[in-house]
């Protein structure tokens, strides 16, 4: 077996091949009850770190989304720190850190496993895409400070530091910071470690080295988020001439504060700014470890949540490439008599949008639209309106008896239930029974006349082997054609009976793949595939060739 620092570690596009799979990739089952979230062109969606790419998994049964973090390489004590951090989370409870899981065998990859961290999905814009949107609001930047400096005194409180503030690692979620990525995290159990990155340049003191591994390893970073805050609430126009892979301040001011233009400019936009950027240039030049604390310098106004301080309006517009699944809209006859279980089950599976040229699995029932120049529906002679669209079902089996009567004594229930409940119960009231016996025998005789309805359309059905009509809807509602009776051709939509004309000449069309035979004008032939269709001369021929009889059209002469 192969050591974990001689393995061949992943690539994304390894990574994204195996999580199109939850269920077989992943080894938790939490993580198997998910679906990645996908792009429009139906890949999964990964953004890619220093350290890991993170996939967003959406939950089927609303356990709450999950970040999953699969790491692009091997780190010797990614273990031992994952599991101190994991440790540490579950004995802290910080509304800014999510709980985390590491997987040390997480996730399988090409017949391998590999270690992975997951933890609840946050839902917000990083930093620097919340401050875009909110540049010129000083009320919502400057709430924003503040909630900052109670951020870094929860950290220092529970002894932690989070070693990479940066704004990629600070999400604004309905107002609130909460920080992601976990990987330079100090906990106290960690004491005399060395640190196993450096953070982002831009944010960090330029003398930092993994020998700074404590609770004061933040001290600088949180100092830069701070000033830059309250500088862009200050001057919007500052977000424009200094942002870029950073907030406002890059390494090279830090190296040389003297020279920085944007030191210099901050200084002038008030007192409280030329004394903490005072203080961040003599940070930079001393050692990393000597950083004052920042809520040593600054102090929060008030103590209150922050949904009762928060300003209006926080929320930003901000744009996604996920793509959600479409959900149908309700058919109206179809769900108010669709079994519970089933409409959970259905809920659950990815839906299609429903189309006029074809019925799928999980879309209405099918369409005929009646051509523009026309007034008539194909193969019948009633006239509707032009443009109209004709809705047809699927058409039922005459030899199903019972099934049908229990679909025709639900049809006459639903449509008549509460004229039947009323004129009922008031001749039961008349004969003077009392409410429970009036209401019984209401119900009974709805039953009773119900069934006694659908077995008579079943049985009429079953002799005349007539397939249900279709509806017309027009422009201002849905008509019935119920002039004549159409026959089962009627029902075929153009498509199909242009692939009809094809096997036309022959009075016979067999289905390949079931071993079926039918007449010509059979329902049913429109539902055969072009490739699994073949004519016969006669039904004799059908038979000898070891097909069987349709029991809807009984060709059996």
């Amino acid at each position: 077996m192969l050591s974990p620092t001689q393995r061949n570690w992943p690539s994304a596009r390894h990574f994204t091949e195996a999580i199109q799979c939850p269920s077989i990739c992943f080894a938790a089952p939490l993580l198997k009850r998910t679906l990645p979230a996908v792009d429009r062109l139906g890949m999964p969606l990964v953004t890619s770190g220093q350290f890991a790419y993170v996939y967003k998994l959406n939950s089927v049964n609303g356990d709450g989304d999950l970040a999953v973090r699969c790491f692009r390489g091997y780190l010797k004590d990614r273990d031992e720190r994952y599991l101190a951090i994991q440790e540490n989370l579950r004995n802290h409870t910080l509304p800014f850190l999510s709980d985390l899981t590491y997987a040390s065998e997480g996730i399988l990859v090409e017949g391998q496993r590999f270690p992975i961290l997951y933890m609840k999905w946050i839902d917000g814009p990083t930093l620097d895409l919340y401050l875009d949107n909110m540049i010129g609001r000083r009320d919502v930047i400057l709430h924003l400070g503040q909630e900052w400096i109670k951020l870094v005194e929860d950290l220092r409180e529970a002894g932690l530091a989070h070693g990479d503030l940066q704004h990629g690692n600070i999400i604004v979620e309905r107002g609130r910071l909460r920080l992601v990525d976990h990987d330079g995290m100090f906990t106290p159990e960690m004491a005399g470690w060395q640190s196993s990155e450096l953070g982002h340049q831009h944010y960090q003191h330029p003398r930092r080295d993994e020998k700074l591994f404590n609770a004061e390893l933040d001290n600088f970073s949180a100092l830069v988020i701070y000033l830059s805050l309250i500088s862009l609430a200050e001057n919007p126009g500052l977000w424009t001439q200094y942002h870029d892979e950073n907030l406002l301040f890059t390494k090279t001011d830090f190296l040389d504060p003297h020279a920085s233009r944007l030191f210099s400019e901050i200084k002038g936009l008030g007192s409280e700014h030329e004394r903490l950027a005072t203080i961040l240039e003599e940070a930079a030049r001393d050692d990393p470890g000597d950083v004052p604390f920042l809520a040593d310098l600054v102090s929060v106004k008030s103590r209150l949540p922050a949904w009762m301080t928060a300003p209006m309006a926080m929320e930003p517009k901000t744009k996604t490439r996920e793509v959600v699944a479409p959900v149908l809209p309700s058919n109206g006859k179809g769900d108010r008599w669709r079994p519970w279980k089933a409409r959970e089950s259905v809920s659950k599976v990815p839906v299609t949008t429903p189309s006029s040229d074809y019925q799928t699995i999980f879309g209405g029932p099918a369409t005929l639209v009646v051509p523009p120049g026309s007034t008539t529906v194909p193969g019948s002679s009633n006239s509707v309106p032009r443009g109209a669209v004709v809705t047809t079902s699927p058409p039922r089996d005459p030899a199903d008896l019972w099934g049908n009567t229990g679909h025709f004594a639900k049809e006459f229930m639903r449509r008549t239930f509460i004229w039947w409940y009323w004129g009922i119960y008031i001749c039961l009231k008349i004969i003077g029974l009392d409410f429970f016996y009036a209401f019984i025998l209401a119900v009974s005789c709805l039953l009773i006349g119900s069934l006694i309805y659908g077995f008579i359309r079943a049985f009429d059905l079953s002799h005349n082997k007539a397939a249900p009509s279709p509806s017309i809807t027009g422009g201002f509602g849905r008509t019935s054609l119920s002039k004549s009776p159409l026959s089962s051709r009627q029902l075929i939509r153009p498509d199909h009976l242009a692939r009809l004309s094809i096997t036309g000449i022959e009075p016979i069309v067999g289905n390949s793949q079931l071993n079926i035979y039918h007449l010509n004008d059979c329902s049913w032939v429109a539902l055969i595939p072009m490739r699994n269709r073949i004519g016969f001369a006669s039904p004799n021929a059908a038979r000898a060739s070891g097909y069987k009889p349709c029991r809807v059209c009984a060709p059996l002469n």
